[in-house]
């Protein structure tokens, strides 16, 4: 094998370095080309960051029942969900 380095491995070896990223190497080199683009952008302009929110009271959708949320009730189906808070817990 030779050790010439075709433009998509300079490419990958750039984003490892640079970014700390792999990249796929099944891609075109125009889909990298994207990528190492948008990875620049990402890298001087941060995507904000989505707050998470956190159920604060729930009600029962059979009985009508309002009361807080406690981690137990997590995918109960007959919960839903009347109020948010912050992961903050300013709310």
């Amino acid at each position: 094998m030779t050790g010439t380095k075709t433009k998509k491995d300079e490419i990958f070896e750039k984003a490892q370095d640079e970014f700390g990223t792999k990249l796929d190497r099944r891609l075109t080199l125009s889909q990298l080309e994207d990528q190492m683009k948008s990875l620049a952008r990402d890298k001087k302009n941060p995507p904000k960051e989505i707050e998470k929110l956190i159920p604060k009271t729930v009600k029962n959708v059979i009985t009508g029942n309002v009361f807080d949320y406690n981690p137990l009730f997590k995918g109960n189906p007959d919960l839903q969900v009347i109020e948010w808070e912050n992961t903050d817990g300013n709310n």
